[in-house]
């Protein structure tokens, strides 16, 4: 799990080209830059009025880190439920400060496991007589 890992990495976007010198045109651009490498899980949504910018909460590595960014979010972000079964990937400009530890116990290099009986699965039948020690019949 990367947590601030400085990584070169290519970035495309869309520019302005021209033709013949005076006939711009829609063109895409790539170019390398140098960000900094995060995977979290689990992670959520942070409460902002602003329409601008979205804000998270997430733990790598047993560390809670926040952070937001500038983009188009008309409504604003709520505080969203946490999410522990999606790694989010982030890259950002510059390395991001932790506020402290996270409130989750399992949040080492690995994703959270979950039991055998995974909630909404179907377990197999000898399953319910290994853990209850009954045939369940």
């Amino acid at each position: 799990m990367a947590c601030g890992q400085r990584e070169t990495i290519t970035v495309s976007y869309w520019s302005v080209c021209w033709k013949w010198g005076f006939i711009p045109y829609p063109c895409k651009k790539t170019k390398t830059e140098v960000k900094y490498h995060y995977d979290f899980l689990p992670w959520r949504t942070r409460f902002s009025w602003s329409p601008f910018r979205r804000s998270y909460e997430g733990c790598c590595n047993g560390t809670l880190f926040a952070w937001s960014y500038w983009t188009w979010s008309p409504f604003g972000t709520g505080n969203g439920p946490w999410i522990t079964y999606q790694t989010l990937t982030y890259f950002s400009d510059s390395t991001i400060g932790s506020i402290g530890s996270c409130p989750f116990g399992n949040t080492g290099a690995q994703p959270v496991t979950l039991s055998k009986v995974a909630a909404g699965s179907i377990a197999p039948a000898d399953m319910g007589e290994l853990e209850h020690g009954c045939s369940c019949v």
